[in-house]
């Protein structure tokens, strides 16, 4: 199998002939700039100087020459800036500053930031999202050349193509981003009625935004990733009650207009306790759960996850815990790891390898390499 038709069959919950990889697929599976440096250093690899691919996570833009050698069979395809915005970062003694299309001034410290952080909001009160300017789904900048690049990947490559039409986190993610985090989420558990505005205005410019992308790339992409996060280390971030009646619909409503519009499975990416809710969000028509977080509370055992789950999901990440052992342990702890999730997860197909979200900045690159030889080992079906 070419890696476009392993990742369809397992997709399909089919077993194809190994586990499909995800390294640096989507925006949510990638690696940190100082990570893939030290990995390429260690790979004794020649590739140009890396650009930033996603500025706030601060991620590297992956070579093939390192795609190639740890084997992904995935590839990413993401919405474009608009026309009226352009990223411009200021330099502002101790830290980098700039605001993003949506009004909120993201900062990174110049010593000990790895990120750009959310630290100013356009909302301030919630009456300010009356005169809110939002941004706007619509401008042809975000769409143009992505039919072409599309069409070049799915004829000129066999990746499999991992389409993202999100220009901001989901609706409750995006929403904490504009209004604040603790702002936000008191406004939704009190369900205030601006908290219903807001999420409804996300939704509808995601729709629109769906929509437009899809008519441009439908026919080639084989996973829409959209990524919203909905739990902590240990509980959810909001109740499941406010989950079904706040933002529930509003996901189906999302997802249903996929499903309506490409044959692509629809990538849900949520960290950390999410086990309460993943019988909902199969009812909203997710087919991928991303990146299941090993360390966090009910997502340890991988093996009753698929017994349970597993002929409605298809799980993607599950690799190695990457707050603990991936960055700290040694080698031979995160093999260990490796191969009991990869059992656990792969009979009946219904899972793709990948990092449990991306790799961070201080995972010694020998870990890197441990994860992902171990994984070439145990993937044949």
């Amino acid at each position: 199998m070419n890696s476009r038709e392993r990742v369809m069959a397992a997709l399909e919950h089919r077993e194809p002939d190994k586990v499909p990889n995800d390294f640096s697929g989507t925006i949510v599976s990638g690696i940190h700039i100082e990570a893939y440096k030290a990995l390429v250093d260690f790979l004794e690899l020649e590739v140009p100087e890396p650009k930033i691919w996603d500025p706030v996570q601060q991620l590297a833009e992956v070579d093939e020459a390192v795609r190639r050698r740890l084997q992904s069979d995935c590839i990413p395809l993401c919405i474009r800036p608009p026309n009226t915005w352009t990223l411009e970062i200021h330099d502002q003694g101790d830290c980098y500053v700039y605001v993003d299309e949506w009004g909120t001034t993201m900062r990174m410290a110049k010593r000990g930031g790895y990120y750009f952080e959310f630290w100013r909001f356009p909302i301030q009160r919630p009456e300010d999202a009356r005169s809110y300017k939002w941004p706007d789904p619509t401008d042809p900048g975000r769409y143009q050349g992505l039919r072409d690049e599309a069409e070049r990947l799915y004829e000129r490559t066999e990746y499999a193509l991992c389409g993202a039409p999100l220009f901001g986190g989901g609706i409750l993610e995006q929403a904490t981003r504009i209004v604040g985090f603790e702002r936000f989420l008191i406004l939704l558990g009190r369900k205030s009625t601006w908290a219903e505005y807001i999420l409804s205005a996300l939704t509808d410019i995601y729709l629109e935004t769906i929509e437009r992308f899809l008519h441009e790339v439908g026919d080639f992409i084989q996973v829409l990733v959209y990524w919203d996060d909905l739990a902590t280390q240990d509980s959810l971030l909001v109740s499941p009650e406010t989950y079904r009646t706040m933002i529930k619909p509003k996901h189906k409503k999302l997802f249903d207009l996929v499903h309506s519009k490409t044959r692509a499975k629809v990538f849900f990416h949520t960290d950390g306790a999410i086990l309460p809710l993943i019988p909902d969000l199969i009812e909203t028509g997710v087919d991928i759960l991303q990146p299941i977080q090993v360390g966090a509370k009910g997502m340890e055992d991988t093996a009753e996850l698929k017994r349970i789950f597993g002929k409605d999901l298809v799980f993607w990440g599950a690799s190695c815990d990457s707050q603990h052992t991936l960055p700290f342990g040694k080698p031979e702890d995160v093999m260990e790891e490796i191969r009991r999730h990869v059992l656990d997860l792969k009979p009946g197909g219904g899972y793709v390898f990948g990092p449990i979200h991306n790799i961070q900045p201080l995972v010694p690159p020998e870990n890197v390499v441990a994860m992902y030889e171990t994984f070439f080992q145990c993937r044949a079906y």
